[in-house]
Parts: C-alpha cells; sequence; structure tokens
C-alpha cells in the first residue's frame, strides 16, 4: 500500500485514477483549488499555497496538472498560461520537498506530441529527439522540469495521446456534431491520431505505480489517421460522412497557430509500455469507441 499525492486529481483522468487506486488498496489524497470531498486538499501553485498536512506521508506524487492545450487560441497569455499549469506546478512541487521525505517516486503527465511533425511516416519511439516546433519545446521543457525530481525519487512521465473518454475531451467535442450529421475529415485527413481509451490511461497510470516505473512511456493505444478516426466514429454512431472535409486554411484562419494539433499529428509505438507487461484493454478503435458510446459497429 502506497501514500498517493495527486495533484490534478479532479479532472477527466483523475477522477478515474483516484477511484482505481483506491480500489487497489493505496490511499490517496487530492490537491484541488476547490477542496470539497474527504482526501482532498488545497492548493494554488499559481500563489504558493497549499495545506502541508498531506504532504508528510506522501510516497507516490503524481501531477496531472495542465491547462487544455486546445481549449483556447495560443496567445501569448495562453502560451504563459499553458506552460505555467505545467511546468511551474512541478517546479512548486519541488520546492515542497523537505515536506516529502518519504517521497520515492514521481509521476508526471506529458503529451505525445513531442517530436515535430516533419517526418509523418515515422513511427517515434521514446529515445527519439525532441522536435523543434512550439508544442514539442513545451513537452521538453514539462519533462525537463520533471526530471529535476530524479536526484531525489524515481520519475516516470507519460506521454499521451487523444484521451478518449464519454464525458469529455475530444470525443466529447466531436460526438456532438457525428451525431447531428456535421461530422467531417479534417484537412487531407492522412494525419496522424494516435489515441488512448480514458480506462486504459488510468490502468496504465496504476500499471507505473505498481511496477514503480521511471523513464518516459507513449500512453498510446494506436496511431490511425484521421480519415479512419473520422469514419469508424460515424459508423459506431450509425452516421454516415456527407460533408467535404473541413479546409485546411479555415481552421488556420479560426484557430490560428493551434491548428497544428488538428492539421499534423505523430505516430508514436506504445511498445516499451508493453515491455514492462503492461497490457492495453482497447487496442481496436471501433471496440473503444463502440464501449464509450453504448453501441457497437
Amino acid at each position: 500500500m502506497k501514500n498517493i499525492l495527486i495533484a490534478g486529481g479532479t479532472g477527466l483522468v483523475g477522477k478515474k485514477l483516484v477511484q482505481k487506486l483506491k480500489n487497489e488498496g493505496h490511499s490517496v489524497a487530492v490537491l484541488s483549488r476547490n477542496p470539497r470531498s474527504s482526501g482532498a486538499f488545497f492548493w494554488d501553485p499559481a500563489h504558493g499555497k497549499v495545506d502541508k498536512k498531506c504532504l508528510q506521508q506522501t510516497t507516490v506524487l503524481i501531477n496531472l496538472s495542465g491547462a487544455g492545450i486546445a481549449d483556447n487560441r495560443w496567445t501569448t497569455s495562453r502560451k504563459r498560461e499553458l506552460a505555467e499549469s505545467r511546468i511551474g506546478t512541478n517546479h512548486f512541487l519541488l520546492e515542497l520537498l523537505e515536506e516529502m521525505p518519504n517521497l520515492t517516486h514521481f509521476i508526471c503527465a506529458s503529451g505525445i506530441n513531442a517530436y515535430g511533425f516533419d517526418s509523418p511516416e515515422k513511427t517515434y519511439v521514446e529515445s527519439d529527439e525532441f522536435g523543434s516546433d512550439y508544442l514539442s519545446g513545451l513537452v521538453k521543457d514539462w519533462e525537463n522540469s520533471a526530471d529535476l525530481f530524479a536526484p531525489f525519487c524515481k520519475v516516470a512521465k507519460v506521454r499521451t495521446a487523444v484521451v478518449l473518454s464519454e464525458t469529455g475531451g475530444a470525443l466529447g467535442k466531436m460526438t456532438p456534431l457525428f451525431k447531428r450529421g456535421f461530422g467531417s475529415v479534417i484537412g487531407s485527413g492522412d494525419q496522424s491520431m494516435p489515441w488512448i481509451h480514458v480506462d486504459d490511461l488510468v490502468r496504465m497510470f496504476a500499471h507505473i505505480v505498481t511496477e514503480e516505473l521511471s523513464g518516459s512511456y507513449h500512453a498510446v493505444s494506436e496511431s490511425c489517421s484521421n480519415r479512419i478516426f473520422s469514419h469508424t466514429l460515424a459508423d459506431v454512431l450509425n452516421k454516415r460522412i456527407f460533408l467535404p472535409a473541413v479546409p485546411s486554411f479555415l481552421l488556420q484562419i479560426v484557430l490560428g497557430e493551434m491548428a497544428i494539433i488538428l492539421l499534423k499529428g505523430v505516430k508514436a509505438s506504445n511498445q516499451k509500455i508493453i515491455s514492462t507487461g503492461f497490457v492495453f484493454q482497447y487496442k481496436s478503435l471501433s471496440d473503444a469507441l463502440g464501449q464509450l458510446l453504448g453501441k457497437s459497429r
């Protein structure tokens, strides 16, 4: 049994992870800006505030914090927020190390868009170099801030793909459009769209805790094209795609620099985490979408 503290434990993944770890017999506490339940403790990293009562017994620290990459246009202030919510929270947690004398493991969320978009045909592995674009730079700085924990404990970084969930995220935005017949392929449709079922992501975090793993790992069930993803989603919903593909230039006008996350993608191998004994429950996109949407193809 481990004493686990989760920052960002009230979000899409965090809530499920808390329950999963509790079910496995661990003691779990959560850092939250609005603590309302038992086991939740106040923190405000932007202003350097935290309820230190939850720190003393912590053996595993998990940071899931991070403002949504696709929630708003990438203005200068938004980029600052994206960095602060990731890198800044890691730095703040690092400052609290003296309050966590029993810490043995730090696990940090990360992003799959770490390698740039210059080689769309390549399937990347964790040892490949970071890219030179904005997203890759953000992920690199994010992971570098996590590695500051390495002299004190094991460090694991989970490079997460698009998370498929019934309660939000990318699927939550796409499904209503597809149900109404407004779904379509984006841009060329050839760009890779790596994905993972939320339950597999939660199981992967729990696996890293149990096996006490360190290093970077791809949280990716599969990398398929946007065209395949769109048509599979339509099939699961018993719909057809009638509309033409959304033009790339239109997305660039509407979203600005942020359009790159829809128009470009990376293929990533999941063999490293599999080699540790982890088994994905949802390997097929149609099975994952069918389970989440309550239907089958």
